[in-house]
């Protein structure tokens, strides 16, 4: 309300209250004073609704003031983004113009070919062998030898594509027996999703932990493998044909489970009689059946990384496939690899029951191994020097127990033994790379006792030395190749002492 009708207002009841005549007062007509209060209270009134509307509007006004100031920044910042937008344009339209520089070629072309288009990788080291063979067996020939060796592995990986890995691995040895060369795995790896990879080609057997993940010559932390992957092999080492895998977390992290189902064109051996040696894997030209195996092994990863518990593997493994047209080959197995601080240890048993033509008994065998080695990494031995105790902490104990049990083992393989993938053909039992020749590791109930020392330069350039004391137990067969039987009789205890240098890279 107004200050002029204010001021009209009071002048109105002013001259109202001078024209009216003065009466007595009765009861029924207000006095003057609360005629005064009353007209007081009005102008009170009138007052505060006054101040709200001055309020009201410096309110309004502060308002009004703020949306001026942001239509002035957004105006602000639209001209800014056109002005870099016309930039950007005629920068891209400049590079679109002008021929790719170098450079710019090569980028795509690597992104055409993939993101790792071609890498050579894989180990190479040299070794020495000396092999003590205190007696004969079978008749064979057991002088004691010292040999040196070298062997090269190169690995060649090639990705075309983000979702398709090729790699092939070629063993290359040299020893007293002359060259040798093994194309030892040959495989793409197809990327479906995070939970399936598909692998087709020449790959490792999947078949428990040795294989596929401990088999490489700088990963493997003895010179030699134990004895169920060695020279008497219960399962094939390798195979030709398809495999899915995959894995998933079940729990906390480190709580893992994976799978791996494969099969292939199936399991060989160098005869038909008792005892003969694995020679898989093998092309389907010279398979000695139309069938085919397969194998499926998994594993879990029960201890969360949280706990602090160390890393524990369970594995299970199983291999069928049929190998004379009409029998068959079955093999299962079991794998534990356990690791905390500086201690890591691992085992496996597996068995293999293989059915034999002709009405002969059923090749059957077992092989286990166990073994464990500590890093000397907190080793501080006091009262030596710094630099001495920097060179023990670099060092790796070991032990390892191994052992095969098999009822029989041909004279055709003992005449003319061949290793794993590791270099050509022995003749009379010369070690070959890896291997360390003694006469022992063929005997039907082979044991080995391993000890190792590693000192580790870097963690894939390693000094291995090995000394194998030989144990095997009496008992089984020879057999020849017309399928005649003989004991086996007495079985040496040779001893033998390998020295390794190995680089991966």
């Amino acid at each position: 309300m107004g200050y002029g009708k204010l001021r009209g207002l009071c002048l109105f009841f002013g001259a109202l209250w001078l024209i009216v005549p003065l009466h007595p007062a009765s009861a029924a007509a207000p006095s003057e004073e609360q005629m005064l209060r009353r007209i007081m209270r009005e102008v009170n009134e009138l007052k505060a609704d006054k101040q709200q509307d001055e309020e009201k509007i410096q309110d309004l006004e502060q308002r009004v003031g703020a949306i001026q100031n942001q239509n002035h920044q957004l105006k602000e910042a639209n001209q800014k983004l056109q002005t870099d937008t016309t930039a950007k344009i005629a920068t891209l339209q400049t590079k679109v113009d002008a021929p790719p520089s170098p450079e710019e070629f090569g980028g795509a072309f690597d992104r055409y070919l993939g993101t790792h288009t071609f890498t050579v990788t894989g180990a190479a080291g040299g070794q020495f062998v000396y092999n003590q063979q205190n007696a004969a067996l079978n008749n064979l020939h057991h002088d004691s030898q010292n040999s040196f060796f070298v062997d090269w592995e190169p690995m060649i990986l090639y990705r075309p594509t983000d979702w398709i890995l090729f790699q092939g691995v070629i063993s290359t040895g040299f020893g007293s027996t002359g060259t040798g060369v093994d194309l030892s795995t040959a495989d793409f790896q197809i990327l479906a999703n995070k939970y399936l990879t598909v692998v087709a080609g020449l790959f490792d057997q999947p078949f428990g932990d040795w294989y596929e993940t401990q088999s490489p010559m700088w990963v493997n932390r003895f010179v030699t493998a134990p004895l169920p992957f060695g020279v008497e092999s219960v399962v094939p080492p390798g195979e030709i044909g398809v495999q899915l895998r995959g894995g998933m977390q079940f729990g906390a992290l480190g709580q893992d489970f994976d799978y791996t189902v494969w099969g292939g064109n199936g399991p060989n051996y160098s005869s038909t009689v008792l005892g003969a040696a694995v020679s898989s894997p093998t092309s389907v030209a010279s398979s000695q059946s139309s069938g085919k195996s397969i194998g499926a092994r998994f594993r879990v990863y029960p201890l969360p990384l949280e706990k602090e518990w160390g890393r524990l593997e369970l594995g299970a493994s199983t291999y069928n496939g049929e190998w004379n047209n009409r029998d068959w080959l079955t093999s299962w197995g079991v794998d534990f690899n356990y690791f905390i601080d500086n201690l890591q240890t691992r085992g496996e048993w597996l068995e293999a029951y293989r059915q034999m033509p002709n009405g002969q008994t059923s090749d059957n065998r077992q092989g286990w191994y166990v073994q464990a080695g500590y890093f000397l990494g907190g080793l501080n031995v006091p009262y030596i020097p710094d630099q001495l105790n920097g060179y023990l902490q670099r060092l790796e104990p070991l032990v390892r127990y191994s052992g095969v049990n098999q009822r029989g083992v041909s004279t055709d393989d003992l005449a003319a033994a061949t290793g794993i993938g590791l270099g050509g053909t022995q003749v009379g039992l010369v070690p070959d790379f890896g291997i360390n020749g003694s006469p022992a590791t063929y005997a039907p109930h082979a044991r080995e006792v391993a000890l190792g020392l590693d000192y580790w330069f870097a963690p894939s350039i390693v000094w291995q030395n090995e000394f194998d004391i030989e144990l095997p137990r009496a008992g089984g067969v020879f057999v020849s190749p017309t399928g005649v039987e003989t004991p086996a009789g007495a079985t040496p205890n040779d001893r033998a002492f390998l020295s390794q240098f190995t680089v991966g890279f």
